[in-house]
């Protein structure tokens, strides 16, 4: 009888935190979408072959998220991951919209609670989840800095939030070393779980060195999004600035992650991103820019969802994969 009433209370359960967890990104979204100002895009004449090339790379960027979350899962030794790899994608683009909520809890919640009932174990769900976020972290903040430091246009930047990036980057460095993860994160469960962290769900320096290496590629695709999204706008943009672009992409990005009680970074990544491509172009041009890079993550995390939700079902009809 006890066993019949915990499946009930598990399927209540279950009933109620998907359409609660829907309910909440669509609430954040839509009020994410109307702080936006899209009457600065109704006049300009975008290059329309620009802003497809933003796309392809805008969704290939969501998809190499994926495979980098299915990648470090594997490394980790989850079970249930090749048979489940397409519901995996959909699990991961449908958490990637928690992060229009605030807090970065709804993302990693969301992939640990839907892929868990893939069968998949929740502790290295966890753990895959606190560790992508970290190398994420520590990868595009490197990348990013290594560039503008070296660049005089940064010096629109204060000299003390320079300071304060770097800083933050050896920090975020250090936590991610696998000695001092493995103890953080095993404290951290410790406390939870009262038990000690098994000898399986620790990482590596393999591990970690492949994931940065996937997340220097990542940080490239992403950035060369951003740089097309501003040549679709501004058609006289030069080529020999895609570096300096990608770098401010990258920066706006990273620091919108670290902002986590903000929905998906919304007014930091926009400041920094302003202000640093306000360098190379006028402030009405970058603004624009601003605009339509948030409109187009938005239209990209959607159809990432979309596309996802599709090749879902359709694997799940006779005869597919």
């Amino acid at each position: 009888m006890g066993k019949i009433s915990s499946l009930f209370q598990r399927s209540t359960l279950s009933r109620i935190i998907t359409p609660l967890f829907y309910g909440i990104v669509i609430v954040f979204l839509v009020y994410y979408l109307t702080s936006l100002d899209i009457d600065e895009l109704r006049n300009i004449n975008f290059l329309i072959w620009a802003m497809l090339v933003s796309v392809a790379f805008g969704l290939l960027t969501r998809y190499w998220g994926a495979f980098i979350w299915f990648f470090i899962l594997r490394s980790l030794g989850a079970s249930n991951l090749h048979e489940n790899r397409i519901r995996l994608v959909y699990v991961y683009a449908k958490s990637w919209l928690g992060r229009y909520v605030p807090g970065t809890a709804p993302w990693i919640l969301g992939k640990i609670y839907f892929a868990s009932k893939l069968g998949i174990s929740k502790n290295k769900l966890a753990i895959s989840s606190v560790l992508e976020a970290g190398l994420q972290i520590v990868v595009t903040l490197a990348l990013s800095l290594m560039v503008l430091l070296l660049d005089s246009r940064f010096s629109v930047i204060p000299s003390s939030a320079r300071v304060l990036m770097t800083a933050a980057l050896f920090v975020c460095i250090i936590a991610m070393v696998p000695t001092v993860f493995n103890t953080i994160v095993g404290h951290a469960y410790k406390l939870i779980k009262k038990k000690s962290l098994s000898i399986e769900d620790k990482i590596d320096g393999s591990m970690a060195l492949r994931g940065m290496a996937l997340y220097a590629i990542g940080a490239i695709i992403n950035g060369l999004s951003l740089f097309f999204i501003a040549k679709g706008v501004y058609p006289s943009l030069p080529y020999e600035s895609m570096l300096y672009i990608i770098s401010v992409g990258n920066l706006a990005g990273v620091l919108g992650m670290m902002a986590v009680f903000v929905p998906s970074g919304i007014g930091v990544r926009e400041g920094i991103q302003l202000v640093l491509l306000s360098a190379i172009m006028s402030t009405e041009i970058a603004l624009i820019i601003t605009i339509a890079t948030r409109l187009h993550g938005v239209l990209i995390d959607v159809a990432f969802y979309s596309v996802s939700l599709l090749h879902t079902k359709v694997s799940r009809k006779p005869g597919g994969n």
